[in-house]
């Protein structure tokens, strides 16, 4: 539980990168710089705002929202527009909410069509999941009982451990000096209550926690270069060199040749069968049962179109009169029998 944990929170962790195309493709041009440059701010803005609350690097980073107006990530007139918005339940997702109606007015302008719109709302919507994601995460944590009682059941094993793995007096000769299987367990066990407890919050100081400030440069970087630089970049098509090459082959280093990789086409290509066994069996000897397989029903047959319904339903009323007929005659013989008895 506490690794999937671990490793779903690291998976919400939000990269601007795949909005930023869609936002870069849709509205193109060095007339809308500024615009796009101001949606790659506020998605950034709001992953500060965010993780402020969560992770104890960005927080350290900017202790105040007037850090972010110094840093350049919130301008005098939005911190205005910020502080005026009364909500005590948290107010990151505001710049998520400039972006909509930044977008909307855009629909509005005749700059993007219904279609794109829906794009474009339905990215930020899958972009702002995963920062409510982390906050949700932030909110429920692991129950305060489950580390105590695992803590208190490791740290009481070994307490115990301490007495009833000592040898018992009146013998020459203990077993062992030194308790080596108690020592391993002592180190394992004790080593995987450590790992837990570091895993359980992934947003502290640790080594190995997530470094949440080194994330918010580089989609800073990328989500600008996305808007500016990349926005109209296209270099010219070219032929390549493996022109008419219907199997083009990329050359291989000598180190890469030490180890080469095999060709995958699945694990049953080579299976072999007997050559009776790969022989199709004709339609019209479907119904004659031969010992030893297992036969299709009729209504597989049916539903693969190896069987008409018609002919079908035919043979099942040819095979239901044929029931009654002799029925029928059994029971007029029975009669019959019974007349002579009596006479």
């Amino acid at each position: 539980m506490v690794v999937s944990r671990w490793w779903e929170q690291c998976t919400y962790v939000m990269w601007p990168d795949r909005f930023m195309c869609f936002v870069t493709a849709y509205i193109p041009g060095p007339q809308h710089l500024l615009l796009r440059r101001t949606i790659a701010r506020w998605c950034n803005l709001a992953s500060a705002l965010c993780w402020r609350g969560i992770s104890v690097r960005t927080l350290k980073r900017f202790p105040t929202i007037e850090h972010l107006v110094q840093s350049g990530l919130m301008t005098a007139e939005e911190l205005n527009t910020f502080e005026s918005t009364e909500s005590p339940y948290g107010k990151w997702w505001l710049p998520l909410i400039w972006v909509t109606n930044l977008i909307r007015q855009c629909y509005d302008a005749k700059l993007i069509d219904s279609i794109i719109l829906r794009d474009l709302l339905q990215e930020l919507q899958k972009y702002r999941s995963g920062f409510g994601m982390l906050v949700m995460y932030d909110w429920v944590t692991v129950p305060l009982v489950y580390t105590q009682v695992v803590a208190i059941a490791t740290y009481g094993y070994f307490a115990i451990c301490l007495i009833g793995r000592q040898s018992i007096g009146g013998r020459d000769e203990p077993d062992l000096y030194i308790p080596i299987f108690t020592i391993l367990q002592f180190l394992f066990y004790i080593g995987w209550l450590k790992v837990g407890e570091d895993l359980m919050n992934p947003f502290g100081e640790d080594d190995d926690d997530f470094e949440l400030n080194y994330v918010l440069d580089r989609n800073i970087q990328v989500a600008y270069l996305l808007a500016e630089d990349l926005s109209d970049q296209l270099p010219k098509p070219k032929v390549d060199i493996y022109w008419g090459q219907k199997v083009p082959m990329v050359p291989y280093t000598r180190g890469s040749l030490k180890k080469p990789d095999n060709v995958f086409t699945g694990h049953l290509t080579e299976l072999k069968f007997k050559a009776k066994d790969m022989d199709f069996v004709e339609q019209n000897s479907l119904m004659e049962r031969e010992p030893g397989l297992s036969w299709p029903t009729v209504a597989m047959m049916r539903a693969a179109h190896l069987l008409p319904r018609k002919k079908q339903i035919k043979r099942s009323c040819s095979a239901s009169s044929s029931k009654q007929a002799n029925t029928f005659g059994e029971n007029s013989a029975l009669k019959e029998d019974a007349i002579h008895e009596t006479d």
